[in-house]
């Protein structure tokens, strides 16, 4: 499979992520080693996505692929269906650099179907935007902005895939994402 206008499309995207989760540094608490992201989800891919996941994993050493299969065959889901994503070794991303738009997505605040502000699960552990947003009531703290005096305003983003898939650069570049399923779905078809 050809991936170099997709490759275009993740460069742009990463770039435009990068200036978001800039504007946003006051509230992000994410760094190296902060996994909890890749802790508890069901991570849905776009068939797009996942082969440009395998395409990273094809790259890894035997050890490492062994070590990600095993975690995919251990996989243990909660009452939610979450689980830990069979990629994360030493809580660090095995196939980072092909990690997909959900991976890179989250953290930041994203607009819900309803308009709610729909805040990264983190922020419930006093991470990102735990400092100004209610998840509760799903509203940004608007009095603890103004008293904290923040350089930028808490920005929601519209980054669901399904607006992603909108966008005039998937058109320009021909990109078709395809289905869209929980990874742990896509793995059981690679598996067989």
């Amino acid at each position: 499979m050809n991936f170099d206008n997709y490759k275009k499309f993740i460069d742009i995207l990463s770039q435009d992520l990068d200036a978001m989760f800039e504007h946003q540094k006051d509230y992000i608490f994410c760094k190296e080693g902060c996994s909890h992201c890749c802790e508890y989800g069901e991570y849905p891919f776009t068939e797009i996505e996942f082969n440009y996941l395998t395409e990273g994993f094809k790259n890894l050493d035997k050890k490492t692929q062994n070590i990600i299969l095993d975690n995919f065959k251990n996989i243990k889901k909660d009452e939610k269906g979450y689980y830990v994503c069979p990629f994360l070794i030493n809580k660090k991303c095995s196939v980072y650099d092909n990690r997909g738009i959900v991976c890179r997505t989250f953290g930041l605040l994203n607009k819900e179907a309803d308009g709610k502000v729909n805040g990264p699960f983190c922020g419930k552990l006093g991470l990102n935007y735990s400092n100004v947003y209610d998840k509760e009531t799903k509203e940004l703290l608007l009095d603890v902005i103004e008293e904290m005096q923040y350089k930028n305003l808490p920005r929601v983003f519209n980054l669901d895939i399904n607006n992603i898939r909108k966008l005039d650069l998937v058109k320009e570049l021909g990109i078709e994402f395809g289905e869209q399923k929980p990874l742990e779905e896509w793995l059981k078809e690679y598996a067989e």
